[in-house]
């Protein structure tokens, strides 16, 4: 009885050992895997993703040398054909050059196939001279062509600029504090280069539910629209975020920016443009940009994140605060445009004890009437 006792410990022992070992084989297979996933989107020793597209509208040196005044600030805005009135709202209010001298911009448009639209482009850019378009399609997909699109144009075009800024059209800058920002940055650190200042994001989680937060199936709901008013819901669709796992491997993104709005140091644009050329293609233009292409070119991030304010109503009370005024400098204004005046006027007063004669001679007024029923958005 004793010697079957032992024989059983025994046995008992072999299946733990076993069982132990497949468990820790398991486990340094999973590890093998893991650690095997590499980020596809990194720099070849060759180039991927040439930028073979041709200028429709180029301004060309005129918007940077057409002056005997140095660019400090250079901004290029990502717009949609479509937003005309932005662009508007834009050249009246923060990026007015009689507010600011030394600052240029320009818009980053592609083309579309409306021929209406088109002309509408081409005649907007003969009054002011300050639309880069080339010939993709300007889509959602593809809004990666126009980042490099501004890349590109940078560094042939405005290449002596001190500083760069990249805003999308619905965002509302306090360029009083942006400046004196930059200049507090200047006084203490003469030689920043080969930087991204931005709302930097890290560990960000891939996409990976395929249908958007109010999806229904055809089995839910049968209809495409609801009554009464038969507005339309994309509800049957992917997420307009989701990445498969063919997409990009990783569960996380590695370091990258918003694009609602970064700046970069002037020796930037160059060195991204030319790293884009050997990063392939990838169509999520935030991590593209100032995610694979800055690594690329070996950039250097510094986080600007609470200066940021991306929901519209926070943005909103923040700026109209006298506590927080100063704590703000980027607002996300998808809505109305006569948020985006209300809020730039709120800016001016703020700044009218410091500037008195300038915000007095070259203020606006606006009539209110005009876009009360826009509601454009990106």
């Amino acid at each position: 009885m004793q010697f079957q006792f032992i024989i059983l410990i025994l046995i008992c022992l072999h299946i733990d050992v076993f069982s132990s070992s497949n468990t820790n084989n398991n486990s340094a297979t999973k590890a093998s895997q893991t650690t095997s996933l590499i980020n596809p989107y990194h720099a070849r020793d060759h180039i991927v993703n040439p930028h073979n597209f041709s200028y429709l509208l180029n301004p060309g040196y005129s918007v940077c040398n057409n002056s005997n005044s140095p660019v400090y600030l250079f901004v290029y805005v990502h717009s949609g054909p479509t937003n005309y009135q932005r662009r508007v709202v834009i050249r009246e209010t923060w990026a007015t050059r009689t507010l600011f001298p030394d600052l240029r911009i320009v818009f980053m448009i592609g083309k579309t196939n409306d021929n209406t639209v088109m002309k509408a482009i081409q005649y907007e850019n003969e009054m002011y001279q300050d639309i880069v378009q080339e010939d993709f399609i300007d889509a959602y997909k593809n809004l990666t062509f126009k980042g490099v699109m501004a890349l590109k144009w940078i560094s042939v075009y405005c290449s002596q600029t001190k500083y760069v800024l990249k805003v999308d059209d619905d965002i509302v800058v306090n360029t009083f504090t942006l400046i004196n920002h930059l200049k507090f940055l200047d006084r203490n650190n003469l030689n920043k280069h080969t930087t991204i200042l931005c709302l930097l994001w890290q560990a960000m989680g891939v996409m990976r539910d395929s249908k958007s937060k109010w999806y229904l199936s055809k089995e839910d709901f049968p209809l495409d629209k609801f009554p009464p008013f038969y507005f339309y819901f994309n509800i049957f669709s992917k997420s307009k975020w989701y990445l498969s796992k063919e997409d990009f491997p990783l569960d996380k993104f590695p370091p990258y920016c918003s694009g609602s709005a970064f700046i970069l140091t002037g020796d930037m644009p160059a060195k991204m443009y030319n790293a884009s050329l050997y990063v392939p293609f990838f169509w999520v233009d935030d991590y593209y940009i100032t995610g694979a292409v800055a690594s690329a070119a070996n950039v250097t991030y510094a986080q600007l994140g609470s200066l940021y304010t991306i929901p519209q109503q926070l943005a909103h009370t923040r700026f109209m605060s006298s506590k927080s005024f100063y704590t703000i400098m980027f607002g996300h204004f998808p809505g109305s445009m006569n948020n985006m005046r209300e809020i730039w006027r709120r800016i001016l007063s703020m700044q009218k004890y410091k500037f008195p004669t300038r915000v007095e001679v070259f203020s606006f007024t606006w009539d209110e009437k005009i876009h009360q029923n826009d509601n454009t958005i990106n």
